[in-house]
């Protein structure tokens, strides 16, 4: 089983990334329906997680399915690079469990200083493998015997988009347009448009979460290219983080910083290449 789900903690050890990824898909949605308030993922177990797989991830988290649970999600070091730049540490617990020296000593002053800046510093011994279906952890005393363990749904299983696209995958046009999906207003994109919270940007949300200097589209060949201007809360295409330049395609979906304060995004807009 790469997945065991049991009482509010749902630990994934898969041996491989479509494992990994059809386990998230399959129990994730199950874990936030638990009744608690807080919830706990480990993904430790899981050796090689690329960037690709952790979007399974990413998608679960700012969906705003997670909004009303408090989550705690422990990682390896590998994936810790993933929750920096999507800014995801904003939003949930993270507890980057480092691997225990041959010596069995942890040097906790060098850890620490790996990851200064972070939300969090927490180390830890390696988690051995999930225990087996037979296995029990001791239940919270309110729950009832009834939830001692959850099977995946038997719904079709989702596939996570990519963020990035091949730079003949976008739509080819000489005007582009990004449409504020709150007022309708339409702003017309003939070389580069930039958005932020104050100028130089062409467009002015006084948004707190908002960047100074967010995120542009410039004209790119004859498409349009997305990139994010190292926002602080980050700038999400389709519901996945942009983490460089990305072709824009008719319809694309652009929401700037979600946070816990705006859970589906301060500012939504659509890119389309068509006319009124």
């Amino acid at each position: 089983m790469p997945a065991t789900l049991r009482w509010n903690r749902l630990v994934i050890a898969a041996e491989t990334e479509e494992e990994f990824i059809s386990a998230v898909f399959d129990y994730f949605p199950q874990l936030l329906q638990l009744p608690y308030e807080q919830v706990e993922m480990d993904i430790t177990g899981t050796e090689e997680i690329s960037e690709d797989a952790f979007r399974s991830i990413a998608i679960k988290l700012i969906g705003g399915e997670a909004a009303e649970k408090k989550v705690l999600i422990r990682i390896p070091p590998s994936v810790d690079r993933y929750f920096r730049h999507a800014n995801l540490y904003r939003m949930v617990d993270v507890d980057v469990v480092h691997p225990m020296p041959g010596n069995g000593k942890v040097d906790a002053a060098k850890v620490k200083a790996n990851i200064k800046g972070a939300k969090y510093e927490a180390v830890k011994a390696p988690k051995k493998a999930p225990p087996p279906p037979e296995m029990t952890e001791r239940a919270p005393a309110n729950l009832s015997p009834e939830a001692v363990e959850l099977q995946p749904e038997p719904a079709k299983k989702q596939k996570p988009q990519k963020a990035s696209r091949a730079p003949d995958k976008g739509t080819k046009a000489d005007v582009g347009y990004l449409v504020d999906v709150e007022t309708g207003s339409r702003h017309e994109i003939r070389k580069t448009i930039m958005i932020g919270r104050e100028p130089p940007s062409d467009l002015v949300f006084q948004i707190p979460t908002i960047s100074k200097r967010h995120f542009q589209i410039r004209k790119e060949g004859d498409g349009f290219l997305i990139e994010d201007m190292r926002s602080t809360n980050g700038t999400y295409l389709n519901g996945l983080p942009v983490h460089e330049p990305v072709p824009l395609r008719d319809g694309d979906e652009v929401v700037v910083a979600i946070t816990l304060k705006h859970p589906k995004g301060a500012r939504i807009f659509q890119f389309t290449t068509k006319p009124e």
